[in-house]
C-alpha cells in the first residue's frame, strides 16, 4: 500500500511539472509565406528575451487552419492583418486602416482572441511599373494610367481575376479603366509575373505592396488615389488568455508596434524570398538594428565570398546561385566580389566560391587550351548564351559579314567574357580589336556599341537578358549569328564552347532562330589535392591551404537549385556530383565457404537418397 501511494505522488507530481512546463511555454504559429514567417520569427525572439520558454513558430499552410490552431489552443498567437482578419469572419475588407482594426478587435473579443498594436506597415494590392516605363509615360497614379491603359498590357495572377471585391472587374470599373490586354499568369508561379513586367512583356504588374521583388527591380508602385484597394495592415492576433497569464507575452509582441514601414518590410522579404536567407537570420537581425535586442547569440562572422565576374552578377544566375548557397551556409553572410579573376581569388583564399562559365577553366592563350584541374565544379547554375550584338541587316537578305566588324566590346581586360571574345575572334578568323569595357555589365559593353566607340558588342548572358531586349530593334540593332563556328577544328579546340539556338522570339522582332554559341554556368571550389602531398619542407609544403566544399555541402547548394543539370563533361567535377554506379552482380565463382557448404548438401541429398532406395528400406 504504502509503494502505491508513493508511484501516485511520483505520477502526479510529474503531471503537474509537466503541465507547469507547458504554462510557462508560449507557442508561435506562422502561415507558409517568407513574410510571416519573419515576423513570427521576430515574435519569438523578443518572447524569450522576455525570459519567457518558447515554441516554434509552427507553420500552417492555410489562413483557416492558422485561425482554428489559435482558437483551439494549439498556438497562442501569429502575425496576421487586419483585412484578412475582416474577411475570415465573412466581414468586407476596409480602405481605411484604423476602422479596420476597431472593427477585427470588436469581432474578434467574443472569440477570446485579441489583436495587438500594428507592425507599421500594410501588404495591400497595387499596381506596378517599370521605374523608366512609367517615367517615359508620366505616370505616378491609377488614375492617371487610365488615359494610357488602351494601349498596354496589364499582368496578374489568376486569384486577382476572380476576386469579386477587390479583384480585377471591380478595380476596371472603379477607375473607369480599361487595357489593350491582360496577361494572367497562375498564382503559384506569380514571381513569373515579375520577369515578365522586367523584360517588357507586360507594361503594368498587379502585386503585393510588400513584395520584395519591388525593391530589388526599382519598381514604381502607382498610388491608389481612389483609395480602392482595401487595407491588410500586420499585427499580431493573440489569445486573450495567454496575454493575461503571461503579460511580459504582450509586452514583447508590442515592441514591434510601429517599427516595420513597408520598405523595411521589402527589403526583408527580398532577404528571403529573392536570397535565400532564412528568416530567423533576417529577423534577428533586423530587431538589432532597430535596436529592440542586443546581440543575444548572434555570430559575428566573416562574410562568405563568391567570386564572379560583373556580367554573370548582374544575371539572374546570380541570384539562383546566391540563394542555394545561403541555403547550405544558413545564417552566414554571403558577399559577391567581381573584381579580378573569380578563380584567381579562389585559388588565393579571398573567395571561397566562384561563378563562373566553363570557359574560365581553361587556359586559351596557348594554341591548345589546357584545363586547370585547381578547380571543380560543385553544382550547375545554368546556361549563358553567347550575343554578338552588331548592326542590323535587315533590309538586305545577305547574312551579316562579320569579318566586317573592326572593333568590339567586352567585358574588362583578363575576365571571362573579354578572354571568350579573343577566342571566338580567333576561330572565326576575325581581324577585330577587342575593345575592353571597365565596368563589364551587358548595360555599358551595349552602351560602347551605341555611342559608337564599337562596331559590335559581345555580351555573355541568360537567353532574355533584358539589356539585350531593350537594345534589339530589328532596325539599328540586331544578334549576329556564329554558324560559322562549326567550320574548322573550333568544336574539338574549344570544346567547352557548344552550339546553341536563341528560339525565334525570344527577343522582339526577332522572327527567326538564330545559332550561336553557349557556355556552362557553374559553381566552383577548389579541387582535393591529388597525388604524394609531400613538398620540400614537409607535407604541408605543397598541400592547399584551401579546403573543398564538403560532400554534404555540395548536395544542399545543388539540392537548392531548379532544374540543375550534369556539369559538362569538359570540368572536372566534384566526386559528390559523380552518379551512384549499381552494385556489382555477385561472382560467378563462389569463395571457399561457399563451395564447401554446396559439396555438403550435395553429399547430404545423396545420402538421404541412398537410405530411401537402400535393399533393407526395400
Amino acid at each position: 500500500m504504502f509503494r502505491q501511494t508513493i508511484f501516485a505522488i511520483l505520477a502526479i507530481g510529474l503531471l503537474l511539472a509537466g503541465c507547469s512546463e507547458d504554462n510557462n511555454t508560449v507557442k508561435i504559429g506562422t502561415k507558409n509565406f517568407g513574410e510571416s514567417n519573419i515576423l513570427s520569427h521576430m515574435i519569438a525572439i523578443l518572447a524569450k528575451d522576455q525570459g519567457l520558454k518558447v515554441d516554434g513558430p509552427v507553420e500552417y499552410a492555410t489562413t483557416p487552419a492558422i485561425l482554428e490552431a489559435l482558437k483551439r489552443g494549439d498556438i497562442d498567437a501569429y502575425p496576421d492583418y487586419n483585412g484578412t482578419g475582416l474577411v475570415m469572419l465573412g466581414q468586407n475588407a476596409m480602405s481605411d486602416g484604423d476602422k479596420a482594426t476597431a472593427r477585427v478587435k470588436e469581432l474578434y473579443e467574443p472569440l477570446g482572441l485579441t489583436w495587438l498594436s500594428r507592425f507599421g506597415f500594410a501588404n495591400n494590392y497595387g499596381l506596378a511599373m517599370r521605374a523608366d516605363r512609367a517615367k517615359e509615360l508620366g505616370v505616378s497614379t491609377m488614375s492617371e494610367l487610365v488615359a494610357k491603359a488602351g494601349s498596354l498590357t496589364l499582368g496578374i495572377e489568376d486569384d486577382f481575376q476572380t476576386r469579386p471585391l477587390d479583384g480585377l472587374t471591380p478595380m476596371l470599373a472603379r477607375y473607369g479603366m480599361s487595357f489593350g490586354s491582360v496577361d494572367v499568369t497562375k498564382l503559384d508561379n506569380r514571381a513569373k509575373m515579375y520577369d515578365k513586367l522586367i523584360d517588357g512583356a507586360v507594361d503594368v504588374a498587379e502585386v503585393y505592396t510588400t513584395d520584395g521583388q519591388i525593391a530589388d527591380y526599382g519598381l514604381k508602385v502607382l498610388t491608389d488615389d481612389l483609395q480602392f484597394f482595401p487595407v491588410y495592415q500586420a499585427a499580431a492576433l493573440a489569445r486573450a488568455d495567454t496575454l493575461a497569464k503571461h503579460p511580459a507575452f504582450g509586452k514583447a509582441i508590442n515592441a514591434l508596434a510601429g517599427k516595420i514601414d513597408a520598405d523595411t518590410m521589402q527589403g526583408l522579404n527580398g532577404k528571403v524570398d529573392i536570397e535565400g536567407r532564412s528568416a530567423a537570420s533576417v529577423a534577428r537581425f533586423a530587431l538589432l538594428e532597430m535596436g529592440l535586442i542586443t546581440g543575444g547569440a548572434v555570430t559575428v562572422e566573416d562574410p562568405l565570398q563568391v567570386s564572379s565576374s560583373a556580367s554573370i552578377a548582374a544575371s539572374d544566375l546570380s541570384t539562383s546561385a546566391l540563394r542555394a548557397v545561403r541555403r547550405a551556409f544558413t545564417g552566414r553572410e554571403v558577399q559577391v566580389s567581381t573584381e579580378g579573376s573569380a578563380l584567381a581569388k579562389l585559388a588565393s583564399g579571398e573567395a571561397r566560391l566562384a561563378l563562373v562559365g566553363a570557359d574560365a577553366f581553361f587556359d586559351t592563350s596557348s594554341a591548345v587550351p589546357t584545363r586547370d584541374d585547381r578547380f571543380e565544379a560543385i553544382a550547375v547554375v545554368g546556361r549563358n548564351v553567347v550575343h554578338l550584338v552588331g548592326k542590323s541587316n535587315a533590309k538586305s537578305s545577305d547574312a551579316p559579314d562579320l569579318k566586317a566588324i573592326k572593333t568590339l566590346a567586352t567585358g574588362p581586360e583578363g575576365s571571362d567574357t573579354h578572354n571568350l571574345a579573343g577566342v571566338i575572334v580567333k576561330g572565326l578568323g576575325l581581324g577585330a580589336e577587342l575593345k575592353p569595357v571597365a565596368a563589364g555589365t551587358p548595360e555599358a559593353v551595349i552602351e560602347t556599341l551605341t555611342s559608337g566607340q564599337a562596331d559590335a558588342a559581345l555580351v555573355v548572358a541568360p537567353l532574355g537578358n533584358r539589356a539585350i531586349s531593350r537594345m534589339i530593334d530589328g532596325v539599328l540593332y540586331a544578334i549576329l549569328p556564329l554558324d560559322a563556328w562549326k567550320d574548322g577544328a573550333n568544336l574539338v579546340q574549344y570544346p567547352f564552347l557548344r552550339e546553341v539556338r536563341i528560339p525565334a522570339n525570344t527577343y522582339r522582332v526577332q522572327r527567326s532562330p538564330i545559332d550561336t554559341l553557349g557556355v556552362q554556368v557553374v559553381l566552383a571550389g577548389m579541387a582535393p589535392v591529388t597525388g604524394d602531398a609531400v613538398g620540400d619542407q614537409g607535407p604541408s609544403s605543397v598541400a592547399t591551404t584551401i579546403a573543398p566544399i564538403p560532400a554534404t555541402t555540395i548536395k544542399t547548394i545543388t539540392g537548392a537549385i531548379a532544374g540543375t543539370s550534369l556539369v559538362d563533361p569538359t570540368l572536372r567535377q566534384a566526386a559528390a556530383l559523380a552518379p551512384v554506379l549499381p552494385k556489382p552482380p555477385e561472382p560467378i565463382n563462389p569463395g571457399a565457404d561457399v563451395s564447401v557448404l554446396n559439396l555438403a548438401i550435395v553429399a547430404l541429398f545423396i545420402w538421404l537418397i541412398w537410405l530411401y532406395g537402400r535393399p533393407e528400406h526395400t
